[in-house]
């Protein structure tokens, strides 16, 4: 953004620097042409075109303008050696090397070695023009009064070219300054409009979130009060599942509406939330929970938490028979983008038959078929107990 910007701002200074270059040049050549010497005029024609071919490059933005600078600054320092040599120190055609570093430092970001070098070598130059020239008679003998003209032209005509230039640069910067000024007011503006609506919708889907947590607790207590009306213990175990599983996803939703992240869930939070739980309804069982601080977005939460959560009621309901100090442990891990969770009870481990590919259980049935939904790999074992290891892509 800074040098497209610095680029536009020099370039506001060489328009003019160019145009008043290409009107010196024809100057210096009705000069020539006044005191009759015809040949002379060619470097100052050439000195023209090269102006007029900047100048169209700049226009067309072709070539920028710090380069535009650097070629018509030595082309000019190569006409002022020329014409000194010509007609003489005392024509004061020196005074257009002063027009070089006034327009050099225009721009503010020239590197340290480019200004050095630059302006060392207009400085060496006007030392060693004023060595070979001062007091040296010219090639071309001009009448002494003609001379003083031609000085007091060419140290008049310097100063005004110095006075447009700077005049136009400012005139044009303050222009886009003010243009700046009032982009800026309308970006900032803008900005506060976006901020406020930012702020209102995550107030809006905390809302979401709370309010679908409380209609699914909403449900979870039909759903309890429906089991404890039934007699037949089949259908109310039933119920008593689809209420368990209900509410794992109304948790999901809770963690989201606390959170600081309204699209994430600290699931660190939640497998502790879950498990302190269990130990409420099963105080002899002691409950552990490593895990990095990781938060998934709602699709890999929900289906995450229910896997979790079959998996402790698998072991609940059938690993501790016989148990006297039941177990369980949830491990989570991440690696760059890789999620590995182990669940593990100190049961009595899985049966012989045992297979998540042809489940013979709704429990077992989910835990497949949301393991397929993230993309995850399951692998089961017994050591010392079920160990059930599942790994996926975040």
């Amino acid at each position: 953004m800074t040098e497209p910007l610095t680029h536009d701002r020099y370039k506001s200074a060489m328009i003019p620097a160019l145009l008043t270059g290409m009107i010196t040049n024809l100057y210096i050549s009705g000069i020539f042409i006044y005191i009759g010497e015809f040949i002379a005029i060619i470097p100052s024609i050439a000195g023209l075109f090269v102006f007029l071919i900047c100048f169209w490059l700049l226009k067309e933005n072709k070539i920028n303008a710090k380069n535009s600078f650097l070629l018509g600054g030595y082309v000019v320092a190569i006409e002022v050696s020329i014409h000194t040599y010509l007609i003489g120190w005392d024509s004061g055609c020196f005074y257009f090397l002063f027009l070089l570093p006034t327009v050099f430092l225009l721009k503010t970001n020239w590197k340290i070695w480019t200004t050095i070098v630059f302006n060392g070598s207009i400085i060496t130059l006007f030392v060693l023009l004023w060595y070979l020239f001062q007091g040296e008679d010219s090639l071309y003998t001009i009448d002494s009064n003609i001379a003083v003209i031609i000085n007091f032209i060419n140290i008049t005509s310097t100063g005004l070219i110095i006075i447009v230039v700077m005049i136009y640069y400012s005139t044009t910067i303050n222009k886009k300054d003010e243009a700046l000024v009032v982009a800026n007011h309308a970006l900032e503006k803008q900005n506060k409009e976006i901020f406020s609506q930012h702020q209102y919708q995550q107030i809006l889907l905390k809302e979401i979130h709370h309010r679908v947590k409380n209609n699914l607790q909403i449900i979870t207590s039909l759903l309890s009060l429906q089991s404890n009306a039934i007699e037949n213990k089949d259908v109310s175990q039933v119920l008593d599942e689809s209420r368990r599983r209900i509410e794992a996803i109304a948790l999901i939703h809770e963690k989201l509406y606390q959170g600081d992240k309204i699209d994430r869930v600290d699931f660190k939070s939640y497998l502790m939330e879950i498990m302190r739980s269990q130990q409420k309804v099963n105080p002899n069982l002691k409950c552990e929970v490593t895990s990095n601080e990781v938060a998934f977005k709602l699709d890999i939460a929900i289906p995450l938490g229910l896997i979790i959560s079959e998996m402790i009621v698998n072991s609940v309901k059938h690993a501790f028979k016989g148990i006297e100090n039941p177990q369980l442990k949830v491990q989570l891990t991440k690696n760059n983008q890789t999620i590995e969770i182990i669940f593990q009870d100190n049961g009595i481990g899985l049966p012989e038959n045992f297979s998540l590919e042809q489940p013979v259980s709704l429990g077992t049935e989910i835990i497949q078929a949301l393991t397929d939904q993230i993309e995850g790999e399951i692998k089961y074992e017994n050591d010392n107990g079920a160990k059930f290891t599942i790994v996926f892509q975040e």
